[in-house]
């Protein structure tokens, strides 16, 4: 299927942020890896990160992936990382301690602990982790396979919120830090980048069934009200009609079909993404580069 090459390649002197979200066990972690593959391939430096502490990357690529940046298989402009969300809550929460070490009594720390010990702080760590990625210029696309849809929303929401988390480590009478200022700042770029549809495509996977398509529809409602559009919905194991010989598979087919095609109601200012279902599993290089060049044309 032909695709407005915008939706994958960067711009000349921007860098492209390809986000993959949808429910559990969609495929969001195979779309993922064969879009950086494909990236790559084309010639640009890729990075494809991870957001999920159940995704399986590394399973996908045939290659570890670890906290630390990857050069995979040894492929010119492939590489991958994973988010420790844990390493990295301890991190942030730690430098928040630090910067208010030097300016509040120990009681005051005390309520600012009890306060980081709540999940949003594990959030926020996980995208100042992903701003610290998307907010420099090592990469020309930054490929990202996110968690399943509700916390990937939360995620996104997190800096719009951004303020909260300025005021408690200021405290209420004291300016915002220049270090919390620069912050500041490199969250907004990244924030007017994912609301940039030229620089960044968000991208639902779904099964064509019911249940995901609707969760994506309302998911990208609200991704609506940040400011940021749906561009590309991909079908994912969708039946092969040479495979469609017996009457169950004629029928799970047909109804397929129909599904697709209630993809393309629902999200029709999208772009649309057909992937078959393969008999073996998605694994290696090799297969992600034959399916990339069987599904982007």
């Amino acid at each position: 299927m032909n695709l407005n090459h915008k939706i994958l390649y960067p711009v000349k002197g921007q860098q492209k942020n390809i986000f993959f979200s949808g429910k559990g066990g969609v495929g969001k972690t195979s779309m993922a890896c064969i879009t950086a593959v494909e990236t790559a391939k084309k010639g640009f430096r890729t990075l494809l990160l991870t957001t999920d502490p159940a995704s399986h990357i590394g399973n996908v690529l045939d290659c570890p992936i670890t906290d630390e940046i990857t050069n995979v298989h040894n492929q010119e402009n492939l590489y991958a990382v994973k988010i420790d969300q844990k390493k990295a809550t301890e991190e942030y929460k730690e430098q928040v301690l630090q910067d208010a070490r030097d300016k509040f009594d120990q009681t005051t720390i005390m309520a600012m602990e009890e306060e980081l010990d709540s999940p949003c702080t594990e959030e926020m760590a996980s995208f100042q982790k992903f701003v610290d990625y998307a907010g420099g210029s090592d990469y020309e696309v930054i490929v990202v396979d996110t968690a399943p849809t509700g916390h990937t929303l939360r995620l996104l929401e997190l800096p719009m919120d951004w303020s909260k988390q300025i005021q408690m480590k200021a405290g209420v009478s004291t300016e915002i830090s220049k270090e919390d200022q620069i912050q500041k700042d490199r969250f907004d770029r990244v924030i007017n980048m994912m609301k940039n549809p030229e620089q960044t495509t968000f991208s639902f996977v779904m099964y064509p069934e019911k249940t995901p398509i609707a969760e994506a529809y309302r998911a990208s409602e609200e991704l609506k009200t940040l400011g940021i559009s749906t561009q590309l919905a991909v079908g994912n194991l969708v039946i092969p009609e040479e495979h469609a010989i017996t009457p169950f598979f004629k029928n799970r087919r047909e109804m397929q079909l129909n599904y697709l095609e209630e993809m393309k109601e629902t999200f029709p200012e999208s772009a649309h993404l057909e992937v078959p279902m393969y008999g073996e599993e998605i694994k290696g290089l090799y297969m992600l580069k034959e399916i990339g060049e069987k599904i982007f044309k």
